[in-house]
């Protein structure tokens, strides 16, 4: 069993104290795994958890039903500012072996066994060292150090890291690029990236998924292991979960959107994109548009696909998971618009924002005009979080647009990051803001609208959502305080 990386002096953590203190790392991690399981289409069909005759990676296994099958090594850190390079995985203990080494040993164990090469994986919270030559090549696509290990050549530094690796495991530098093709360092992964990872496969299963439902979910990881149970099948499963009363609905599809930043599970949803690569900036906060300004067009006809898709497979009920920006939010809602009778939920911040969640009464946003008349078409600014008229006037003026007014729509008390409470409130909120767009092209129709958003990512979905019987819009995707915005996506409405 792999216990929680302890600091020196601190010793590990038993069970009973991470139980007392919070999530477990390991039984978190165990517990997404489980609830890949029970994914009808997931690929898996068992649970391991600390099994015998795994060596080293024997924390977390999935069984694939035609493909390789998963072993992890859990490591949890109580601080992440040590990170993953040569030394951590190279350094031996004065009793035992290197990491290193026990994932090579771990591998000659399980290629000569399995009858597919096996697949492990370093799981932890911890970050690689961005400087270490070998280690800085794993790709954040597909978490390998293999193409870029075996395109090093053999006397830049990261060919000498690997020959290195290969005189610390007594073995060939073949042997350690064929390891490698087989590793995976899955990184980074936080308790509550984590958690918010195990929430979206609850509701993907038609599981509870609030954090109470979570706790129960990760306390059954722990009871499993206490009670000796370390093999568990997808019914095994099935009925643990219904013993403990999570079910809650149909299972659902996952729609993975990676805009700004990419997820550390793709492999969770039914249907992903990728567009990190078409961003211009080399970080999340940095990427607001893409470098060609035709991948927008590129953009839109993925999510086209990508729906497309869900429905060939006959999924009516979406969890859109993935890191986006306003207008994405937005386009995806409206192109799994609630007239085709889709529902469609996203966790903000941990809770379940579903298109069909119960309307709860909110106040009616309170409106203002702002004339232009440069045009006879219609701005529309809607400021959930921070009021955008200011800003959304003077890019309409710097670029020329044909507006004829800005409608600025904001919460009754004023524009807060506190203004949506909830699920229900998100509904009430995407009617509400809806409803004031269409009454005002009942007083004055336009041709467009221009839509410009400032507030949460899952109102923007569920506005998206429900965005018909207004007019042919363009929604705006913002390039950073006093930098103006630019048109991302184009919905017919």
């Amino acid at each position: 069993m792999t216990t929680p990386e302890p600091e020196p002096a601190a010793g590990s953590l038993s069970r009973v104290g991470a139980l007392r203190s919070g999530f477990h790392y390991q039984d978190l991690i165990a517990w997404s795994a489980a609830l890949r399981v029970l994914q009808p289409s997931g690929g898996y069909n068992q649970l391991e958890i600390e099994v015998n005759g795994a060596g080293n990676v024997d924390d977390v296994i999935l069984r694939a039903i035609a493909a390789r099958h998963r072993y992890a090594q859990v490591k949890w850190a109580a601080k992440t500012a040590d990170l993953i390079n040569d030394g951590y995985l190279t350094d031996v203990p004065a009793k035992g072996k290197s990491l290193l080494q026990k994932f090579y040993g771990s591998w000659e164990l399980l290629r000569d066994r399995d009858d597919v090469p096996p697949s492990l994986e370093l799981t932890t919270n911890r970050a690689l060292d961005p400087a270490d030559p070998l280690l800085s090549l794993v790709d954040g696509r597909s978490d390998s150090l293999n193409p870029a290990a075996r395109l090093a050549p053999p006397t830049t530094p990261a060919g000498l890291r690997i020959s290195d690796w290969a005189t610390h495991l007594k073995c060939d530098r073949d042997d350690v690029l064929a390891m490698l093709d087989g590793l995976l360092f899955k990184v980074g992964l936080t308790v509550s990236s984590e958690q918010d990872r195990a929430q979206a496969l609850m509701l993907a299963n038609g599981l509870q998924a609030d954090k109470e439902a979570l706790d129960r979910g990760v306390a059954l990881i722990d009871k499993w292991v206490r009670d000796g149970r370390r093999i568990l099948t997808r019914e095994d499963i099935r009925k643990e979960v219904d013993r403990v009363n999570l079910r809650a609905d149909d299972p659902r599809a996952v729609l993975l959107v990676q805009a700004i930043k990419r997820e550390p599970h793709p492999d969770d949803a039914a249907v992903v994109l990728d567009w990190v690569d078409l961003y211009d900036g080399d970080s999340p906060p940095m990427r607001r548009q893409p470098r060609d300004p035709a991948d927008w067009a590129t953009m839109s006809n993925d999510i086209d696909q990508a729906v497309g898709t869900l429905t060939a497979q006959g999924h009516a009920d979406i969890v859109l998971r993935g890191f986006m920006r306003q207008a994405t939010f937005f386009t995806v809602g409206a192109r799994l618009a609630q007239v085709s009778g889709t529902t469609i939920t996203y966790l903000q911040n941990g809770n379940a924002w579903a298109s069909n969640a119960k309307h709860v009464s909110v106040p009616a946003p309170s409106n203002v005009t702002t004339v232009v008349g440069a045009g006879h078409e219609l701005a529309v600014a809607i400021g959930m979080t921070v009021d955008p008229t200011t800003a959304v006037t003077r890019y309409i003026e710097d670029a020329n647009l044909q507006i004829d007014r800005v409608l600025t729509l904001l919460p009754a008390d004023g524009a807060h990051d506190q203004s949506v409470a909830g699920p229900g409130e998100a509904v009430a909120f995407a009617q509400a803001l809806r409803n004031a767009v269409r009454q005002d092209l009942e007083r004055k129709p336009a041709t467009r609208v221009h839509l410009f958003l400032a507030g949460p990512g899952g109102l923007a979905l569920l506005l998206g959502h429900r965005w018909n019987r207004v007019a042919p819009t363009t929604v705006y995707e913002d390039l950073g305080a006093g930098h103006g915005y630019v048109p991302a996506f184009k919905v017919d409405a």
